[in-house]
């Protein structure tokens, strides 16, 4: 049974009292004249205030009294664009603004006047799965504007000189049973031009149309301001410049597709392809300037060969710049190892052990002060893999170290110990390390972060369990040495060698470093020719 069996009928040239009746559904209908509420062909005479025609009520009761309504001084827009639209203001007993109300077919929505934060107080009628704005027949045009407000599809209206159409969403955000509901009718139109701020709500309407109207689709920049409303409101000038764009769509894609003329101006104005920072190392930073950003750096050695001590040097370096991050996850070692070890590059001696810097005469206090001082003012961020942690893990830590801890850089040392987390087997651990490769490189790219593993060969040069990993890579970085000569310093020599260099294409031997035994530090020294070396 319905609410309100019995009322007079909202229409003024109908008369009936007791013929309007809501259905179950809350779609109203009146007996005597056979009209609907709202009728699409007789808007015209709707009485949208009359008293006598109390509106079936959905959510909080407005209390305020409505006496009148007025078409006028309503947000810059015209009296006579605002009928068009079914826009109003309503007004109390003393002429004062109460609320805005906006036409809907079978239902008006409502706005309280002052309320800045422009919440919705007051739904009524069959639902919000509707298209606002007048009847516009897609026969007589190939385009439709669509915008995320009321005032901004009258407003959008009004500054393409009422000459196009232009609808506007119920909310900012729709769901799939408003394209549903909606679908034919903007199907029938050649083009759909979404004139929305595409901030995270507007993408997300956005991106519903697009999943349905995939070829149909365009939209309209939002540049100096959020909407057509504040466009209009700013002056004739701005007014104009939305005309402009606006008569000028771009087709939209998806935020992983970029063909527009915006799109070329955004990445090249705000993208760094392959940004760096030097590591140092004169013979390398010629080859690859540096360790990239957005993309992995590979270094592999067989055993032995001071893989470790490789990525020290390069930490130690990457530190020199006052203002790099870095996240280090060496596996193979313990914290104090690590912070005695980066004291020592600082002091420039040996205090790795407690012995090693009694040895050389350096207290505990001043070991703890220089890896403090090496850290550089918590730049330095040290993680682990726990043991029940499956090696995809590192993902999540990769994203936690860089947007929490600010790291530009991370650095893995090494790659197999994650490998053998997996506990699946040679098998399980290849199609892990296979995972993590591919993810990982798409997550330096998104967030513009150097990610540095540390890989060890085997005895044939074949990456052990990540050869995938190896592809993913941008940059791969060989290490040799031989730890067999009976020359010392042959023997403490480490060679670099530039395998693959996608960013800039040089390739082939990158120099050397000297590992002194006395400092365990790594240093570089005069470059001698591979030839006369061999």
């Amino acid at each position: 049974m319905s609410d309100n069996p019995h009322q007079s009928c909202p229409y003024t040239d109908c008369g009936s009292s007791d013929a309007f009746n809501w259905n179950d559904d809350g779609y109203g209908f009146c007996h005597s004249c056979g009209e609907s509420y709202p009728s699409k062909n007789k808007r015209d005479v709707f009485n949208w205030v009359a008293d006598s025609y109390p509106l079936k009520k959905r959510g909080n009761v407005m209390t305020t009294e409505v006496k009148g309504m007025t078409y006028d001084n309503i947000r810059g827009i015209d009296p006579d664009v605002c009928k068009v639209y079914g826009i109003q203001v309503q007004t109390g007993a003393n002429g004062e603004p109460v609320r805005y109300a906006y036409k809907y077919p079978h239902t008006v929505k409502y706005r309280d006047y002052n309320d800045k934060s422009k919440t919705w107080i007051k739904d009524r009628g069959v639902g919000m799965n509707h298209l606002f704005g007048p009847d516009f027949n897609s026969n007589s045009s190939n385009k439709l504007y669509i915008t995320e407000g009321e005032f901004d599809a009258a407003s959008l209206y009004q500054i393409l000189g009422q000459k196009y159409f232009v609808k506007s969403l119920p909310s900012a955000s729709i769901g799939e049973k408003f394209i549903k509901n909606n679908y034919d009718y903007l199907n029938s139109f050649k083009e759909l031009i979404y004139a929305g701020e595409l901030d995270d709500a507007g993408k997300r309407s956005a991106e519903k149309f697009y999943e349905a109207f995939p070829s149909k689709l365009y939209y309209v920049p939002m540049t100096k301001h959020k909407d057509a409303n504040d466009f209009l409101m700013a002056g004739e000038a701005d007014a104009k410049e939305l005309m402009w764009t606006a008569l000028k769509p771009q087709r939209y894609t998806p935020d992983n597709f970029f063909c527009s003329d915006q799109d070329v101006i955004d990445a090249i104005d705000n993208e760094s392809p392959y940004d760096y920072i030097p590591t140092g190392h004169t013979g390398l930073d010629e080859k690859i300037r540096g360790i990239v950003k957005g993309g992995l750096t590979f270094i592999k050695a067989p055993r032995g060969t001071g893989k470790t001590e490789v990525v020290r040097y390069f930490e130690t370096g990457l530190l020199k710049n006052p203002d790099t991050r870095i996240a280090l996850l060496h596996m193979e070692e313990m914290k104090s190892t690590t912070y005695r070890a980066m004291a020592t590059y600082h002091l420039g001696v040996n205090v790795r052990t407690k012995d090693d810097a009694k040895e050389n005469r350096v207290s505990e206090d001043d070991v703890i002060k220089a890896a403090k001082d090496a850290t550089e003012g918590e730049r330095t961020v040290v993680f682990e893999m726990r043991s029940h942690d499956d090696p995809l893990k590192l993902l999540e830590y990769t994203r936690l170290a860089a947007t929490v801890y600010g790291a530009e850089y991370i650095f893995v040392d090494h790659v197999q110990r994650l490998a053998y987390l997996s506990q699946s087997g040679v098998d399980g651990a290849t199609s892990v390390l296979t995972s993590l490769g591919a993810r990982m490189a798409q997550l330096s790219k998104e967030l513009s972060i150097g990610v540095v593993f540390i890989s060890q060969v085997n005895d044939d040069g074949r990456t052990k369990y990540a050869s995938s990993l190896e592809e993913e890579a941008i940059i791969c970085i060989k290490i040799e040495r031989d730890i067999e000569s009976e020359d010392e310093i042959v023997q403490n020599t480490t060679t670099f060698i530039v395998d693959k260099n996608r960013p800039f294409a040089k390739l082939g031997y990158a120099g050397t470093v000297y590992y002194n035994p006395d400092t365990t530090i790594l240093t570089e020294e005069v470059v001698i020719g591979r030839e006369e070396a061999a």
